[in-house]
């Protein structure tokens, strides 16, 4: 479903030209959960852009169901991200940022969120498909009028994940979908996600941070480094710790408190 060959993105800079992705390549199977993980500022996030279209690629392919992903400019990129009716983002590649309060409008409705991508794909019989994404998510009638500041942070994100979902995309970018969330929501919402990617056989990219979280989502997994993916790796040899790289094993060192003193606590089973 999705592949990726020697990824290059390139950014402008005032001292010259960054490359925040290097020469990264993974592929993911149809109905896989894959997941990213590395620090902060490692190139993840940019990856999930790339798989969009939201940022130019300098080099490399980037190929989503067979079709070629276009290398946007800055223009179309800006389109892209505003929602502009004249070219509407590609309906089979949805994706949920990290924060769900800063990436709902804060003047807008539950419902207006929702009907807004029903709208721009020129999708009908809104009524009836946003009270369906509200009963998927696990939020009844009564929040669809509400505004964001009226939401918990795991309902937001639970909004956020209805309006990647009632396109009825094939694949769904997840980019750190919990970690703005308190430990306990956390896994309310890695239950939500895993329970929807089994009924719509979704494919599946997780950017994390944690092991633990990918862990628990993902088949396999690819490390993050400083812009270039060092290790990629089956789930279960990390659950093993038959890593090869020196920063991946303290990736699991940094995870194992939270696997202790979190996951196992909170009834997310076999994280890692």
């Amino acid at each position: 479903m999705i592949d990726v060959d020697a990824l290059t993105v390139r950014f402008r800079t005032k001292t010259g030209p960054f490359d925040a992705v290097r020469d990264a390549s993974f592929q993911v199977r149809a109905g896989e959960a894959f997941g990213l993980v590395g620090e902060s500022g490692s190139g993840k996030s940019t990856v999930l852009r790339a798989l969009t279209g939201l940022v130019p690629i300098a080099g490399g392919r980037v190929t989503i169901g067979g079709r070629m992903v276009d290398t946007a400019s800055g223009a179309r990129a800006k389109q892209r991200v505003s929602g502009s009716r004249d070219r509407a983002p590609q309906r089979g590649v949805q994706m949920v940022f990290q924060d769900p309060y800063g990436s709902l409008h804060p003047r807008f409705t539950v419902d207006q969120t929702l009907r807004e991508p029903l709208a721009i794909n020129g999708l009908d019989r809104e009524h009836e498909r946003i009270a369906a994404a509200l009963r998927e998510v696990g939020l009844g009638p009564a929040y669809r009028f509400r505004y964001p500041h009226q939401l918990s942070g795991g309902q937001r994100q639970r909004v956020a994940i209805a309006r990647a979902l009632i396109v009825e995309p094939r694949v769904l970018l997840l980019d750190e979908p919990t970690s703005a969330l308190d430990v306990s929501v956390q896994a309310e919402i890695l239950n939500l996600l895993q329970r929807l990617a089994r009924e719509r056989n979704l494919t599946m990219v997780l950017v994390s941070h944690n092991l633990a979280v990918v862990g628990f989502l993902c088949s396999r997994v690819a490390v993050m480094r400083n812009g270039e993916i060092v290790e990629a790796l089956g789930i279960d040899a990390v659950r093993e710790q038959r890593v090869q790289h020196e920063y991946t094993r303290s990736l699991l060192l940094a995870t194992a408190g939270y696997r202790r003193n979190a996951v196992d606590s909170i009834g997310v089973d076999a994280a890692l």
